[in-house]
């Protein structure tokens, strides 16, 4: 049916459906990495106030943050921030499988998506990567022992720097994945209609009812890996989709090939009826 289109030549090339499915793959191994840096960041057991008074100023997702990162060792931050980090490139290939697969729909309809998802996308490794420098920070005033408004409000300054990119980047993905769940829910594209239930939108609300409902040293793991879980979601299930599409059996057929000499055949030629 794509094909007949002739809207989505992808779906009618083998090589090109290959790098579809390869940046689909992309997209999980990205996730992979990143729930595992969000494992080496964000879980380690939370640390009691009562221990660390620096908590005492702090509430929240901040104080929670915080809390976790406290106990855990610099080696152990650097390589849970290094590896959202490095791999963040390829979350923007990822994008580029989404794309593919709105792509028989209208460009008004399947590209704002693209770009509003892929931009998300691409703010998500300096926010990712803050996290060491944020709990760094705590970690050295904490240890200390020095109480000073200046060095108090540190951690929560670099908390508003970084912040405010996550606000950006969750906004772009809200806007993208409604954008999206409209175009596969109203136009024609390679998705089928249920995909319209899985994008950012409803898979990271996903991932975070799962951390809260796994129990014992897993859960507490985990407890920090929200956004990584749900994208490990979102980019299993669209690559699983467009894995799954096969080329047109019509598109793969040669064209026949017109016989020598007839299109030079005149009007007198030609035979009458």
């Amino acid at each position: 049916m794509i094909a007949a289109l002739g809207a989505a030549d992808v779906w009618t090339d083998t090589n090109r459906m290959k790098q579809v499915r390869l940046a689909g793959i992309a997209g999980v191994l990205a996730s992979i990495a990143w729930l595992v840096g969000d494992i080496l960041l964000l879980g380690e057991p939370v640390a009691s106030p009562g221990d660390h008074p620096l908590l005492n100023d702090y509430d929240g997702m901040a104080g929670v943050s915080l809390a976790a990162m406290l106990s855990a060792s610099t080696t152990r931050l650097a390589w849970g921030a290094l590896l959202g980090v490095l791999t963040g490139p390829l979350y923007l290939v990822a994008c580029w499988h989404l794309y593919q697969g709105l792509r028989p729909a209208r460009r008004l309809l399947s590209l704002p998506p693209f770009l509003l998802l892929i931009t998300g996308f691409a703010l998500a490794p300096f926010a990712h990567g803050s996290f060491f420098y944020w709990g760094q920070a705590a970690k050295v005033i904490d240890a200390s022992g020095t109480r000073s408004a200046e060095l108090t409000a540190l951690p929560g300054d670099l908390a508003g720097v970084l912040f405010l990119p996550y606000a950006v980047l969750l906004a772009c993905w809200v806007l993208g994945s409604v954008w999206m769940a409209v175009c596969v829910l109203r136009c024609t594209t390679a998705f089928p209609r249920w995909m319209c239930a899985v994008n950012p939108l409803i898979c990271i609300p996903v991932g975070a009812l799962f951390t809260t409902l796994v129990p014992g040293s897993v859960g507490t793991a985990i407890q920090g890996a929200q956004l990584s879980i749900g994208n490990l979601l979102f980019f299993s299930l669209s690559t699983i989709t467009l894995w799954n599409i096969r080329p047109s059996a019509e598109a793969q057929q040669p064209v026949p090939l017109p016989a020598p000499g007839a299109a030079g055949l005149t009007a007198r030629e030609l035979p009458t009826v």
